[in-house]
């Protein structure tokens, strides 16, 4: 047992993690998300998923007050999913909504801490970059979603729904900048965060993961390791 939990603890305080991470989320996002409906069968599934994608990224936040973030990450999901199914209440959407973005921001802090850690850029780190980015969407889409709550539903022209789902569409467009059109935001605030979001969605991959994968090519090349073999024997 004891093998088990050194092997495990050794996957995750190493940079490999990060690809099964990505993985998750991206399974997440793209496909599980999606394909979501407000039935109960469709409520079970998300939870679910919820604890694969968070038994991926606690690990990451595990050093610091561990029974606390295990308390609200896996309890209080749980315990909101049984109260969302047997009272539809548009503060616990909304409640529900800002948990889950003050996880996936706790989570996108520790991911970009470990990401620009001192050491060796590789690949790794640029997934980890990677998965900021998803979870930036992940965030925009849980935001839009309380605000067209809050607004009684006016603050977004051609939607087709309440779901989730049509707001990680609505988000996705916004950060990669794309603007199809069909979904306009009318309400101040989500004109504002709107235009955050498209400019996160130009200024990240541009800034933090060029300079990710400049690093990282830096690295690879010979006579970065020349430098850095000069720097131990105290000749830089």
């Amino acid at each position: 047992m004891k093998t088990v939990y050194l092997a495990f603890k050794k996957f995750w305080s190493a940079n490999k993690s990060f690809s099964f991470l990505l993985l998750v989320l991206s399974l997440y996002v793209f496909v599980l998300i999606p394909l979501l409906t407000n039935s109960v069968f469709s409520q079970i599934s998300f939870l679910l998923y919820y604890y694969i994608l968070l038994g991926s990224g606690i690990p990451f936040m595990q050093r610091r007050n561990q029974r606390l973030i295990m308390a609200l990450l896996v309890f209080f999901p749980l315990l909101f999913l049984i109260i969302e199914i047997s009272f539809a209440s548009l503060w616990l959407q909304i409640f529900t909504d800002f948990f889950v973005i003050g996880y996936c921001i706790m989570l996108g802090h520790v991911i970009l801490t470990r990401t620009f850690a001192k050491g060796r850029i590789d690949n790794k780190r640029v997934q980890g970059a990677v998965i900021v980015y998803l979870l930036i969407a992940l965030v925009f889409c849980l935001v839009y979603h309380s605000i067209f709550l809050l607004s009684d539903m006016q603050a977004f022209k051609g939607l087709t729904g309440s779901d989730r789902k049509e707001f990680l569409y609505f988000s996705l467009t916004t950060l990669t900048t794309e603007g199809y059109g069909d979904i306009v935001p009318l309400w101040p605030f989500s004109r504002s965060f709107s235009n955050l979001e498209s400019l996160l969605g130009q200024l990240y991959p541009a800034i933090l993961i060029a300079r990710l994968v400049s690093m990282e090519f830096y690295d690879r090349a010979p006579h970065a390791e020349q430098v850095q073999d000069r720097s131990i024997n105290g000749n830089v």
